[in-house]
């Protein structure tokens, strides 16, 4: 017969023991990036547009995402003032100038984000805002080239609208997981 002899003591056992419970309760730290771009409406879009680097907490994320909202808003309302200057048709005229509005209306939204940001602690409320209307913004634009009875015009600004409401989704879902994560780091 086979008998094992054993040469544990019971402080090894014990810190063996202790060992298995500190690796059970210590906080396993998330891919956020996935977290976030999987909650997104194009987690294609929002991975490239976040690059390869998943090491970021919630917050830099979130931060990030409000970041590159604002430079995209800022960029379609550039093109939209271009696209203004450049045509002589008031009908087209009149659509940019509503277009304008609402990427300006968003523009302030996402500013007001980023600067409530810090200040918000736990409560993301204007983030939220933010990200909505960013989504929104693109609609009622694309609405516009639709709306004037007896007239047909193509968008001229469809790609860039998907794109806000891309971003617009991205930090929606940032703040989401930022709001629901035990790990707010700054």
């Amino acid at each position: 017969m086979f008998t094992f002899s054993s040469s544990f003591s019971p402080f090894d056992s014990t810190f063996v023991l202790c060992l298995i419970v500190a690796s059970l309760i210590t906080p396993i730290r998330s891919n956020y990036l996935s977290d976030v771009c999987i909650k997104s409406k194009s987690p294609k879009f929002c991975l490239r547009v976040f690059g390869p680097n998943p090491h970021r907490s919630p917050y830099e994320l979130t931060q990030e995402a409000i970041n590159l909202a604002l430079r995209n808003a800022y960029a379609i309302a550039n093109k939209i003032a271009m696209f203004y200057y450049e045509t002589n048709d008031n009908n087209l005229k009149t659509i940019y100038n509503y277009c304008s509005d609402y990427y300006r209306n968003a523009i302030n939204a996402l500013r007001g984000a980023k600067e409530n940001f810090r200040k918000d602690g736990l409560r993301y409320n204007s983030v939220y805002v933010a990200g909505n209307f960013a989504q929104k913004a693109n609609f009622y634009c694309e609405n516009e080239f639709q709306r004037i009875i007896g007239y047909v015009y193509a968008s001229t600004l469809t790609k860039n609208n998907e794109r806000m409401v891309n971003f617009g989704s991205i930090i929606v879902a940032a703040a989401d997981v930022l709001s629901n994560s035990t790990l707010v780091e700054k």
